[in-house]
């Protein structure tokens, strides 16, 4: 019920407005995003790890940190013009800007909810180690984008156009049940994703405290995953018409915020030094390494270079020579020699050059003379009686 006494002129929080609760807890969220991305652009430089990942990653965080940070000074702009006041307090003219500002704060919230979930799944995709986990994390990503694509186009239609953002005065959808139906898909993508991350991590050869501090990393998904929940509960105030939505609709959209701000938190921990690591270890067990790789058989002059193999991929192609083709190639003619150690381009040459083959055996030394022979007198038997 609305109270017309006369409020007091200085008290920035009170009985009917709430609006600065709301203008707090936002701009604090701006001070921690900034600091966050400044932080992890610094640990990203200073470590060195600017070499190992792609220069997309920073578009991402970026967009990202650029679509909160409008979200956030969208918001305010509805709290400065009476978003947090009781119905009664604000005229036609207010509650149309506070509906259209709300509109294009939860547009940016779309945004940076669906940038983040494409890339953590662009993360797990390099991160896979094999086919049945790589379809997997396809899935999820077909999951996220039609997702993204739903709740964009039920924003666009879901209200009477050409104003689809007057959600309190408009003729709408049930937006109750479209909006929990959306935020019950997106808390299940979330909880996908890490059932992702920790399945691809426990199963990577690593150390097991290098897996408990990327865990302990991902536990923030969790949180973001509880977040979405009470979303979900504080949902209902944010839409029922009837109930003063201008007023009651504070808690989810105090959620909302934080909800992007730890979003950006997930999205700058997927670039830190464990990750990195991680993504970094996959790769080198993927590529073979050029100076250790082959090797070559002093005895099969002209044969197949020996390849070795990482004892940890499933696929081992071992080039084998038979016997026979080792022992004819120690035995081959001058000829053939002299074709085999011709350059072919299928043919790796060893490195060392060839040692010279005379065309006739050297002389063979003349015999020692009788005074360096050795005494040979005690293995001679005689036929003496003892």
């Amino acid at each position: 019920m609305c109270d017309e006494q006369p409020q007091q002129e200085n008290a920035l929080i009170s009985a009917q407005n709430h609006g600065t609760i709301l203008l707090m807890v936002v701009w604090s969220l701006a001070c921690l995003l900034t600091l966050a991305v400044v932080a992890r652009i610094i640990v990203r430089y200073r470590s060195g790890s600017h070499y190992r990942v792609p220069w997309t990653n920073d578009i991402v965080i970026f967009v990202t940190f650029l679509c909160a940070l409008g979200s956030i000074i969208v918001t305010s702009m509805a709290v400065m013009s009476g978003f947090g006041k009781k119905g009664c307090l604000l005229s036609d003219g207010e509650v149309e800007q506070i509906q259209l500002r709300l509109y294009v704060s939860t547009l940016l919230f779309i945004l940076v909810a669906s940038i983040s979930k494409i890339s953590a799944l662009v993360f797990l995709y390099r991160l896979a180690g094999n086919a049945l986990r790589k379809a997997s994390v396809i899935i999820t990503s077909i999951l996220a984008v039609t997702w993204t694509i739903v709740v964009l186009s039920g924003m666009v239609f879901q209200c009477e156009l050409p104003t689809p953002w007057r959600i309190w005065t408009g003729k709408c959808i049930p937006l109750v049940p479209f909006w929990m139906t959306m935020n019950a898909v997106d808390t299940a993508l979330e909880a996908a994703i890490f059932a992702h991350f920790a399945c691809s991590i426990w199963w990577l050869r690593k150390s097991f405290r290098q897996k408990t501090l990327v865990l302990l990393l991902l536990s923030l998904r969790l949180i973001l995953i509880a977040e979405s929940v009470t979303r979900l509960v504080y949902l209902t105030p944010a839409y029922d018409r009837d109930a003063g939505p201008t007023y009651w609709s504070l808690p989810y959209h105090i959620a909302t915020q934080c909800h992007i701000a730890l979003v950006i938190f997930i999205v700058c921990t997927l670039y830190l030094k464990p990750f990195t690591n991680l993504q970094q270890s996959r790769s080198d067990a993927l590529t073979p390494r050029s100076g250790l790789s082959r090797h070559w058989s002093s005895t099969t002059i002209g044969g197949t270079p020996y390849e070795s193999e990482d004892p940890f991929t499933g696929n081992m192609n071992v080039s084998k020579e038979p016997l026979p083709s080792i022992q004819a190639s120690m035995y081959m003619p001058k000829t053939s020699i002299a074709t085999a150690t011709l350059p072919k381009p299928d043919i790796l040459l060893p490195d060392k050059p060839m040692p010279k083959r005379f065309v006739k055996p050297p002389p063979r030394p003349p015999p020692p003379r009788e005074s360096l022979r050795p005494d040979m007198s005690l293995f001679v038997r005689t036929n003496g009686i003892r």
